[in-house]
């Protein structure tokens, strides 16, 4: 029976469980439903272990604060931000990248996705906490920026008026998960502005990076990416579970023989 990884990634609101099966490869979905739990609450580590049978490895990582996890997981093997990764990258200190966008590129350059060329010129936008872009081409990182997620949008013109509420993402979205264009509404408005804000941040950023990477695609993934109205990019690709399949790619790089 093939190897299971279990894969632990602790970001900055949600932890992540998944297992993956070393057969698969990178490329491989994980093996069942991905659990989540509140990134500063590891009470689910009790109930999350009862699924790991004898001799399989796990590994805790990610970009949050893993003290906690790593208590609840003191068997696991730790992958902490600054290690050593075996990205190939232009950042100046390299070792300072947030290791979620390690794994995102990672992902990519081993074939993730069956429909991005590894080799080929990437913009990879994960919407999450705060919304991180890294462009690859040629199987090197050239860098990338970080923005503030549509969360912390809604919420920094809800804490910084007196009477603007903090509405919910998904209270007035249409059919494709994504706001209108307008709002009628208060809430609807501050919706509209945030989503609309951030997707057109993204596609100017797109539009403006083709000048410099000829043939650029994008590839999305995070918690907030189906809010986004980015029709006019082409080629695009999503995949929710990218990053997770980059730290089980870091994972296997360590370990290379199961």
């Amino acid at each position: 029976m093939a190897m299971i990884r279990w894969i632990l990634d602790v970001g900055n609101t949600r932890a992540k469980w998944a297992s993956f099966s070393a057969r698969d490869g990178v490329g491989g979905n994980p093996l069942s439903e991905v659990l989540t739990a509140p990134a500063n609450d590891p009470s689910q580590a009790t109930t999350w272990k009862d699924a790991v049978k004898a001799g399989e490895p796990i590994m805790v990582t990610g970009s949050g604060d893993l003290a906690p996890w790593i208590s609840a997981f003191p068997e696991a093997w730790v992958l902490r931000p600054g290690d050593p990764t075996p990205l190939v990258t232009e950042v100046r200190e390299g070792q300072t990248l947030g290791l979620d966008r390690v794994a995102n590129v990672l992902a990519v350059l081993h074939g993730a996705l069956s429909e991005a060329d590894p080799q080929g010129s990437w913009m990879i936008v994960d919407a999450g906490t705060c919304v991180t872009v890294d462009v690859v081409t040629g199987g090197v990182h050239l860098g990338g920026t970080i923005s503030p997620g549509m969360g912390m949008r809604l919420q920094a013109m809800s804490a910084g008026t007196a009477r603007l509420p903090l509405p919910s993402l998904e209270k007035t979205t249409t059919n494709l998960n994504q706001p209108a264009a307008i709002g009628r509404q208060t809430d609807e408005a501050l919706l509209a502005g945030a989503c609309g804000g951030l997707s057109a941040e993204i596609s100017g950023k797109w539009d403006a990076l083709r000048q410099e990477v000829p043939n650029l695609g994008v590839v999305l993934t995070g918690g907030d990416a189906p809010h986004l109205e980015l029709r006019d990019i082409r080629p695009k690709f999503a995949d929710a579970h990218l990053t997770l399949k980059g730290y089980h790619a870091l994972y296997t790089h360590a370990h290379p023989h199961p």
